[in-house]
């Protein structure tokens, strides 16, 4: 949710400050960059220090970008406010994946992953159409105040209501956690979670932005009817996530992941050739399977982590899925200008299959 404000009133940023796809695609980035980057650290730090604290003090930072973003007068503030943001929205992964991980029963894990991925997947569905009714109502800069105060309402309510759990940490010391992270085996494990975060749904990290963008310029759809097909996207997360966790419980999750990889690679180049009525199809099922990759991700990247450093694994695996967008939501921007969304579409394809053998190399512990 926290990264799909932005995407959807691009098209009326690009129009009101005449900005190329390629500034556009610098302005996303603005958010992804710190927001993949900040994920390591959150994690460390919860490893540590607990969990409720630093959520808490994530969504307040993530509430003054936002705001910022509201109140900006020029490009240059709106990325200010957009790294801000990124920032403090960095909180939540690395805290959320693992505290589902202690709590809840191995053979059911896939499945809780999923029903978790379920719950960001309503959010995202619900902020580009708010954000959409909002900018096209009023203005823009109403669509990130009003986030800005739904996240300081969730701080609220986490600082008064959540109690800090009650888990044991094993080594919790930051000596103890430097050697294990430094330890041979650790390291070797975070190279392939990281290579593998930075392709696993990068398809999705570089069409999620510009969607809007690319059905109103393709399509010549309306701003309203392109935010519905984005929040299609994210809404078949409530059915993917859930459906391929359970599955990737029988299965196994690297065999699942293969064939989520496949899939996405296959959907994303057959968007390109769609009509608008096939397109909303294959939109559709781009969700379910890109929701179904990272709900199979998470659990797969909890299991073969120690548990002293799970947070901070964790918070790798997020810096790259995230940063992959950082990286390819300018090249987007770069061939849409020069060459086409489509061209740059392609190419996104054949780069998610770089996941498959990558997957060879990790053993579970």
């Amino acid at each position: 949710m926290l990264q799909l404000v932005l995407p959807t009133i691009l098209p009326s940023l690009i129009s009101e400050y005449q900005i190329s796809y390629y500034t556009a695609g610098l302005l996303v980035a603005s958010f992804i960059l710190p927001y993949s980057l900040a994920q390591i650290p959150f994690g460390y730090l919860s490893d540590r220090k607990g969990h409720k604290n630093i959520m808490v003090a994530g969504l307040v930072i993530y509430s003054a970008g936002t705001l910022l973003c509201g109140l900006s007068q020029n490009i240059l503030q709106l990325g200010v406010g957009q790294f801000i943001s990124g920032v403090g929205g960095a909180s939540y992964h690395p805290i959320g994946i693992p505290l589902i991980f202690l709590v809840v029963e191995r053979r059911k894990l896939g499945e809780s992953m999923g029903f978790h991925q379920t719950g960001g997947a309503v959010g995202s569905f619900v902020a580009p159409i708010v954000s959409a009714y909002v900018a096209v109502t009023f203005n823009w800069r109403y669509s990130f105040i009003l986030f800005s105060l739904i996240g300081l309402m969730i701080a609220l309510l986490i600082w008064l209501g959540v109690e800090e759990p009650k888990i044991e940490r094993k080594g919790s010391s930051g000596a103890e956690l430097k050697r294990t992270l430094l330890n041979r085996n650790t390291l070797r494990l975070m190279i392939i979670i990281f290579c593998f975060g930075l392709v696993q749904v990068v398809a999705f990290r570089g069409l999620n932005p510009f969607l809007t963008t690319y059905l109103m310029k393709k399509y010549g759809l309306e701003l309203g009817y392109g935010a519905q097909l984005l929040s299609l996207l994210q809404i078949m997360g409530i059915f993917g996530s859930p459906v391929f966790g359970r599955l990737s419980d029988i299965t196994g999750r690297r065999v699942m992941l293969v064939l989520l990889l496949l899939g996405q690679a296959l959907l994303m180049y057959l968007i390109t050739f769609a009509s608008t009525s096939l397109l909303i199809i294959l939109l559709g099922a781009m969700g379910l399977v890109v929701f179904g990759c990272l709900a199979v991700t998470d659990t797969w990247v909890t299991e073969i982590s120690e548990r002293s450093v799970m947070g901070t694994l964790v918070g790798v695996a997020m810096t790259a899925s995230f940063l992959s967008g950082a990286i390819v939501n300018p090249i987007v921007g770069y061939l849409a200008d020069n060459l086409s969304f489509d061209s740059a579409f392609q190419l996104l394809s054949m780069i998610n299959l770089l996941g498959i053998p990558i997957l060879r190399f990790a053993e579970y512990k």
